[in-house]
């Protein structure tokens, strides 16, 4: 009974270790809604016109990388740079 005991306490530790791990890591689809809007914002696109890349780990922080299609003035590249929270650092336009 005890061994069994302390088997369960083990593993309740290690559930509770990974938890409190897997949520350091912000949102995946919290960043990607957050590069969309502010991308949007800063070419004057709706959300539909953006592409965005798969979200990358960096030094820093997190990246994603995008396309803005804004017609007359052609296909805009940026990057969202996040720090380790989440939180958006920058978008940095292409070609500047």
């Amino acid at each position: 009974m005890r061994h069994s005991t302390l088997l369960l306490a083990a593993s309740l530790g290690l559930v509770l270790a990974s938890h409190a791990v897997a949520s350091d890591r912000p949102d995946p689809g919290k960043l990607t809604t957050r590069c969309l809007d502010a991308a949007a914002d800063k070419f004057d696109v709706k959300n539909d016109y953006i592409q965005l890349q798969p979200i990358q780990a960096a030094d820093a922080g997190y990246t994603i990388t995008g396309t803005a299609d804004a017609g007359m003035d052609g296909k805009k590249n940026f990057t969202c740079q996040f720090d380790k929270k989440g939180k958006l650092a920058n978008l940095v336009p292409e070609g500047k």
